[in-house]
């Protein structure tokens, strides 16, 4: 199955024609294609084949990258307010169909409860370094930290306003986008009301949280039950990884209690996503997008960024991603907002989170731009194993 998905996967993009030397489409989709299943191999074939011309590819493109990419990677557990459609045949009964089952939001109000059975389940232990909880009961002498409940699949992604019609559409097109490539969600009956639970949580160290939330650390499986590889990139940060066993090899087990472990698919959907940001470059490419609007508020000084990635991030709902173990009461402050930057290439004001209604005319008129103009980013980045592309 995965041969003749491939052949015609290959037999579409081979025909395709580069819009610039910096167009990466064909390697994009060919990398996204190694990383999923055999039924996400064919989706994504079929999706491929299905395009009608060279432009609907391209959008196809933009459809990943800020329909499920940008909303399993970015910071804080903003979500996507802009998503582009995708252009393959049904999408719009698949989002129907998923709007129909009527999911319900999840809220932080059983976080503790949840945190109680991890650690429970997990021994009071990070389960990447063995290393104990500070604020629980430990052995004398045991190396401690502070741990925190790592989401495998994102809080983010299953937060969301029930009775804001454009906040339930966008939570569905991500949704229907997870189970189009990685169909084992559809087939396991994982739907956003079982983020909160257990088999979708383990407990780290709060530094390796950030960079397992970030994909920067992921858990390959080894074909032992619940045994795991841990695997970190040339991004990720040294401070926190220098406790991992030298053979990187951790095997999960229930200490105490009946809560269940954290489950191996969802590990492995972690992982393929983690595998693919830095075999393709998308994850820097993704984190200058964030952090050029985080920094500044809008497109970058020198006009390099991505506009519709951008409008994909502008409105950002800005939620805490994971539960912890620190209270809300000690919590930093949230910063004040950046002032306005104007994009001096294109005219574009991009605005902050929480801005006036001028804001939605701008992306209105933005989004009238050719998919051409907006599918491309100009940015260049030296001193990366994996070379960045741009788009």
């Amino acid at each position: 199955m995965s041969s003749s998905s491939k052949t015609k996967l290959d037999r579409k993009l081979n025909s395709y024609a580069p819009l610039e030397p910096t167009d990466k489409t064909k390697e994009f989709l060919r990398d996204f294609f190694k990383i999923l299943s055999p039924d996400g191999k064919r989706n994504l074939a079929g999706d491929v084949s299905g395009c009608a011309n060279d432009e609907t590819l391209r959008q196809l493109v933009q459809s990943i990258r800020n329909g499920l990419l940008i909303p399993m990677k970015a910071h804080g557990g903003q979500t996507p307010t802009e998503i582009t459609p995708s252009p393959r045949s049904g999408v719009e009964d698949s989002i129907e169909n998923l709007k129909s089952l009527n999911i319900e939001p999840i809220s932080r109000s059983s976080q503790s409860q949840l945190r109680h059975h991890c650690l429970e389940r997990d021994g009071n232990k990070c389960l990447a370094t063995g290393q104990y909880s500070h604020s629980h009961a430990h052995p004398r002498n045991a190396i401690t930290t502070h741990l925190e409940a790592a989401h495998i699949i994102p809080f983010a992604l299953g937060s969301f306003q029930a009775n804001d019609g454009e906040a339930v559409d966008r939570h569905a097109k991500i949704w229907v986008n997870l189970r189009r490539y990685f169909p084992i969600l559809r087939n396991m009956s994982f739907t956003s009301e079982q983020i909160n639970s257990e088999k979708n949580v383990l407990m780290l160290d709060s530094q390796l949280h950030t960079e397992f939330g970030q994909f920067r650390l992921i858990f390959e499986a080894t074909g032992v039950a619940h045994q795991y590889r841990i695997k970190s990139f040339p991004d990720t940060a040294t401070g926190p990884i220098r406790n991992l066993p030298k053979n990187r090899l951790v095997k999960f087990r229930v200490y105490k209690g009946s809560w269940e472990l954290p489950d191996p698919k969802l590990l492995e959907i972690h992982a393929c996503i983690g595998n693919f940001l830095h075999m393709s470059g998308q994850a820097e490419i993704i984190d200058k997008v964030l952090k050029d609007f985080q920094d500044c508020g809008g497109l970058a000084p020198s006009g390099s960024t991505n506009i519709e990635d951008l409008l994909a991030v502008s409105g950002l709902s800005l939620l805490p991603s994971n539960a912890n173990e620190t209270p809300d009461s000690q919590k930093p402050a949230e910063k004040q907002r950046p002032p306005e930057k104007q994009d001096t290439v294109s005219g574009l004001s991009l605005l902050p989170p929480n801005v006036d209604e001028t804001s939605h005319s701008q992306k209105s008129t933005e989004k009238q731009r050719s998919t051409e103009n907006q599918g491309r980013l100009c940015a260049k980045f030296s001193d990366t194993e994996n070379k960045p592309w741009t788009y």
